[in-house]
């Protein structure tokens, strides 16, 4: 996903979009750090998937990856 940093500039947002807590999918711009909020038991995440607030116990997963050329990302 491509986000807008605070420059103004398009950035890549590389990360699994599953809760940490139990599996559940996250909805975006939400939540009370206008990041990810877990319908499913109420984690708050910030835009960058770290947790803030709630039951799960780690960040969102950032998996492996790599730039194959401007617009083609590899994962895994």
């Amino acid at each position: 996903m491509k986000i807008e940093s605070k420059k103004g500039k398009e950035e890549w947002l590389v990360m699994l979009g599953v809760c940490t807590h139990l599996g559940c999918v996250p909805l975006k711009d939400k939540g009370d750090f206008n990041g990810w909020f877990c319908p499913c038991h109420g984690s708050h995440y910030d835009v960058s998937g770290r947790i803030r607030k709630g039951p799960a116990p780690t960040n969102m997963e950032i998996p492996k990856f790599e730039f194959v050329d401007s617009n083609t990302i590899k994962i895994g």
